[in-house]
């Protein structure tokens, strides 16, 4: 019984000592290093990259916000209230015109789609080049009747170069002083590859 009893007690001893406590760490050296897991096909491995036209519409949408309250969600306006953009011919032609209102806003009476408004358009030039381009493109996909070979984008080079062309202009823009702007003529800039972003080569 003796000699079984000292069995029992060494080694228990034995045991604990080596077994770290019973410890998870026994299994692991000091420069253990985890194996990464193992990808299960989620949304990590299953993402596609967005295309910067996305992009581009998405923050456009943001900024269109501003107008909703007079040009509505639908951009139908607000009948003998407020214009409407669809269907509107200062947003289905050239992009100047468009720049020119969006930077100086414009001053009734002046005539949309056969209707005549007699309201006020404020300026929004306080807003970045950035993100007027990026409301105007909106407007322009969203609500427009783009013409064939348009695809409706206006870049933040486009708007850059509407500040110089009309930077001399005080005040809103009369109806004639739109009408002097040629209906067809765009913004100067160059057209961008609608996946990247990227300017188009030329020919």
């Amino acid at each position: 019984m003796v000699i079984g009893a000292l069995i029992l007690i060494l080694g228990g001893g034995h045991l604990f000592s080596s077994s770290n406590g019973f410890k998870s760490s026994i299994y692991i050296s000091e420069n253990y290093q985890p194996e990464p897991r193992p990808s299960l096909g989620g949304d990590e491995s299953a993402a596609e990259q967005v295309a910067w036209i996305e992009d581009w519409m998405s923050d456009g949408k943001k900024v269109y916000n501003n107008c909703i309250a007079c040009h509505q969600a639908s951009g139908l306006g607000i009948p003998g209230q407020f214009p409407p953009l669809v269907g509107s011919e200062w947003v289905d032609q050239g992009t100047s015109r468009l720049g020119a209102i969006m930077l100086h806003g414009i001053n009734g009476p002046f005539k949309v789609a056969g209707q005549t408004y007699n309201q006020l358009m404020p300026a929004w030039n306080n807003l970045s080049d950035e993100k007027i381009a990026q409301v105007v493109t909106y407007i322009r996909r969203e609500f427009g009747s783009l013409q064939e070979g348009d695809d409706g984008v206006v870049t933040t080079e486009m708007i850059k170069a509407a500040r110089e062309q009309f930077g001399s202009h005080s005040g809103p823009y009369t109806e004639a002083e739109l009408l002097a702007i040629p209906a067809d003529e765009d913004l100067p800039g160059s057209r961008v590859d609608l996946e990247t972003g990227e300017p188009l080569s030329e020919g």
